[in-house]
């Protein structure tokens, strides 16, 4: 199994409550539309104030410019079957979620759904996902194809460490960790993606930050700009569920540096 997905070259064409760090912000009227909750702690690392909390603040009192909670019909959800001529297919939707599943037979150990309303070239997009049925080495990917050639990917294994890796194939550049993951709760993955730097946080806690994880702004658009993977060893299943996904378009908010 390839540690990065290989796209094909052409096709057709709860959060809760938001509390920044800083006190001097607007005093807004509509009722939020996105939540979140920052812990006030001395060791709080200095990049969510010096780069995430405004980003967050700017998109507090905002809709989101795409969601989708599953709740109705597949709203333009896609997959490949590889080696078929055919496609795309639409995205199951199973139990108000998005599923993403391997078969115990696939060959390729890489299942992955995109949305054409997800192409941004800055953004901050949230969800929440579920490991189903799988094995301890099953990973969830979200994966950010800013160029043709370059990519962030964000994973998620199921034996609760993590990777974000960045840069072109051959200059990868990558930091882990571990998380906690008490199934069958939802997790919440949040990304944001602005200029030349990327963050992430997991069920409202900032979990990483990085300074270049993109050249400049280079960005290069296509319907499956941004994935969802579900990655996995031969010889067992293995499901993972994507809900609630909200994304707000950075490139729409003047007032962000």
């Amino acid at each position: 199994m390839s540690e990065f997905s290989t796209l094909p070259a052409s096709t057709p064409s709860k959060i809760t409550s938001i509390t920044p760090l800083s006190t001097n912000t607007p005093n807004l009227v509509s009722t939020p539309t996105f939540t979140f909750s920052a812990p006030q702690t001395p060791s709080f690392p200095a990049w969510v104030a010096d780069f995430s909390e405004p980003i967050l603040v700017a998109v507090n009192e905002r809709q989101p410019d795409f969601q989708d909670d599953f709740a109705s019909l597949n709203q333009g959800w896609f997959y490949f079957i590889p080696g078929s001529k055919k496609g795309p297919y639409y995205a199951p939707i199973q139990d108000e979620a998005l599923l993403i599943e391997l078969s115990a037979e696939d060959k390729i150990r890489d299942s992955w759904v995109y949305s054409p309303l997800l192409t941004r070239k800055d953004f901050v997009l949230s969800f929440d996902f579920q490991f189903e049925d799988t094995q301890p080495d099953a990973r969830m990917r979200f994966q950010f194809n800013q160029t043709a050639g370059q990519s962030v990917t964000f994973d998620l294994f199921k034996d609760q460490t993590w990777d974000l890796n960045w840069g072109e194939p051959d200059d990868r550049q990558s930091t882990t960790g571990t998380y906690d993951y008490y199934p069958p709760e939802h997790i919440n993955v949040l990304v944001i993606v602005h200029g030349d730097e990327c963050a992430v946080y997991l069920n409202d806690a900032p979990l990483t930050y990085v300074r270049n994880c993109r050249t400049g702004s280079n960005f290069h658009s296509t319907p499956w700009t941004v994935t969802f993977h579900m990655l996995a060893n031969s010889g067992h299943k293995a499901a993972m569920t994507i809900d609630n996904v909200k994304l707000w378009d950075l490139d729409k908010i003047s007032e962000l540096p």
